[in-house]
């Protein structure tokens, strides 16, 4: 009986003492997040799939994105993607650019999914940025962002 007593005791001090050490934030990290780019005024929010997820550095990451847009999409627009550090608010690697009007540009009001293999990624430093968003020369038209990822 008094083994029984020893061993549930042991069994909760146990227990008890696996549920009170801290789990750090970035293993509970299931998606990466995207949210509104900071401009003004600010540019329609895209819907952004990652895979894989987390981003490996030196692999194939594929963006997919979605998004309905106020206007036409014209002609020679992009769906750019790149990684930014934030520490020194610089792009690291390549832009990488996909067009959006394969097979006609997306009209206002109708929903569009465009997808961007972005190859070879750079090396990534800890914490790093992602900028998702799609583009006419220099003028936004929609963009995403996964700020300290």
């Amino acid at each position: 009986m008094n083994r029984n007593f020893i061993f549930v005791f042991i069994l909760l001090a146990s227990l008890s003492i696996v549920n009170a050490i801290p789990i750090p934030h970035k293993l509970l990290k299931r998606t990466t997040e995207f949210t509104e780019c900071r401009q003004s005024p600010t540019p329609p929010l895209l819907s952004v799939v990652i895979s894989p997820d987390p981003v490996v550095s030196g692999n194939t990451e594929t963006f997919t994105a979605t998004g309905t847009l106020d206007q036409d999409v014209p002609d020679g627009s992009d769906l750019i993607a790149f990684f930014g550090d934030p520490s020194t608010s610089k792009i690291i690697g390549d832009i990488q650019r996909v067009t959006m009007c394969d097979g006609g540009c997306p009209k206002a009001g109708v929903q569009f999914t465009k997808i961007l293999a972005y190859s070879d990624v750079p090396e990534l430093p800890n914490p790093y940025d992602i900028v998702v968003g799609v583009v006419k020369k220099t003028d936004v038209l929609a963009c995403a962002v996964a700020i300290d990822v």
